[in-house]
């Protein structure tokens, strides 16, 4: 959805950044957080029986760049609150579709916390991806 259709874009100008990292030559899709006090928090969460995240995907169209391709990840357990506005590269959103897991790491390139992405709002998940390559062989 293009920002100009949004009644508030500032909902989502850019919070973090990602980066792709690789693994025994297996790409990883990652969000950056810098703040170290975070750590603590991600700890609490893990296994956290009230765990909730949703990831919203949107477009942003720039005058003079075209458009964007973005999203929203919301996590939440209790009280505490996570929320990550970003705009990935093309490898970043590939290796999520096929992947369906997202990293948050710290500047040191440590992971503090990981997400299965299970949703119907990609047209191609890895294992739609999986079905679909066994109906046509």
């Amino acid at each position: 959805m293009p920002l100009d259709k949004m009644p508030d874009s500032e909902q989502f100008i850019p919070t973090h950044k990602s980066t792709i990292l690789h693994t025994k030559g297996k790409p990883v899709a990652c969000i950056i957080d810098q703040n170290p006090q975070n750590k603590l928090r991600y700890e609490k969460m893990l296994n956290h029986p009230d765990l909730k995240a949703s990831l919203i995907g949107f477009l942003n169209k720039a005058e003079d760049l075209g458009l964007f391709m973005g999203f929203k990840l919301k996590i939440q357990a209790d009280d505490d609150f996570f929320e990550y506005t970003v705009y990935p590269n093309d490898e970043f959103i590939e290796t999520v579709i096929f992947d369906e897991i997202i990293y948050i790491i710290d500047e040191k390139l440590e992971n503090l916390f990981s997400l299965r992405i299970i949703t119907d709002q990609f047209v191609k998940t890895k294992s739609e991806f999986d079905k679909f390559q066994k109906m046509i062989t």
